[in-house]
């Protein structure tokens, strides 16, 4: 239903007044309750965490490396447009929600989201259109990675908006060994005035 309704998605906008895509998509949301066996239980929920979960996300039009783990404790946003995502190997996709739109008052827009290999997102973090979340990097519980952010290689992330908490060695990471968080710059690190100092984000 997905292809013969939705078809491949493609960077770009699709604003209500000049693009159907929305209509398309409300038709494609009827089709998928057909997945539903009970109450708000899915097909889905039989293969979160599973190989066979990553699959079903490749044929719907996602890039998933392999040996990474999708939802295994399940999911309330299961990759709204798979087509746009992208992640590298040995990935751990946790409870969260990857969403490439933005719809600001029938302005709708579409943007890759792109994780690196060994990424991981914990529960209910998000990351929104345009996020790119570099080898070894990891946004904590309830954390946001806002439009366009690129979370740095082997950091730490949380807040919402999220902010970097630290870094590992990258010698220490490469080995899956437990490492300390190492000082990040003095300088501001993001826009909006914040200074991760002795490896913590404090506001200034």
């Amino acid at each position: 239903a997905k292809w013969a309704i939705v078809g491949r998605r493609y960077e770009g906008r699709y604003n209500y007044d000049d693009s159907d895509y929305a209509q398309r998509w409300e038709i494609y949301q009827l089709f998928t309750r057909l997945r539903t066996v009970v109450g708000r239980l899915t097909l889905l929920d039989f293969i979160h965490g599973s190989s066979w979960i990553a699959q079903f996300m490749r044929w719907n039009g996602a890039t998933i490396g392999k040996d990474s783990c999708l939802y295994p404790t399940g999911a309330d946003i299961v990759m709204p447009e798979p087509d746009l995502v992208t992640t590298g190997e040995r990935c751990a996709i946790d409870n969260a929600a990857m969403v490439c739109h933005l719809n600001t008052k029938g302005n709708f827009e579409l943007v890759k989201i792109i994780l690196e290999n060994d990424v991981t997102l914990r529960t209910r973090s998000r990351i929104q259109q345009g996020g790119r979340m570099e080898s070894g990097s990891m946004l904590l519980e309830k954390s946001l990675a806002m439009t366009g952010e690129v979370i740095d290689a082997n950091s730490v992330w949380q807040g919402s908006p999220a902010v970097c908490l630290f870094k590992y060695s990258h010698h220490h990471h490469h080995q899956h060994q437990h490492a300390s968080p190492i000082h990040v710059s003095e300088s501001t690190h993001r826009s909006g005035g914040l200074e991760a100092i002795g490896g913590y984000g404090e506001m200034v």
